[in-house]
């Protein structure tokens, strides 16, 4: 009786859990996929081509930079008009400042 419990729980959670483990093993995090993606610090690359997406320019120069304990991403953009803008990142959320 022992025996049919545990091979049918056994068989319950095999049924029940793919889903949940291969996102676990996608994520590398022990979290689903789309959490672990989320919660990913942007990099320098990803604020470049996150400002070049917004001015539709050609950077010119990016660095990272603390202003008031916060990190920053500093990027020198060329716009399509010719002006020369410098657009800030915020390093933990990717927002433009």
């Amino acid at each position: 009786m022992v025996k049919s419990f545990v091979a049918c729980l056994s068989v319950f959670a095999a049924l029940a859990l793919p889903g949940q483990v291969l996102a676990e093993e996608f994520s590398g995090t022990g979290e689903p996929l789309q959490l672990a993606e989320a919660k990913r610090r942007p990099s320098l690359s990803d604020a470049i081509e996150l400002v070049k997406k917004q001015t539709g320019g050609r950077v010119l120069a990016a660095q990272s930079e603390r202003v008031e304990g916060r990190e920053l991403y500093r990027i020198k953009v060329l716009t399509p008009d010719g002006e020369v803008r410098v657009v800030y990142v915020d390093a933990t959320t990717g927002a433009i400042q």
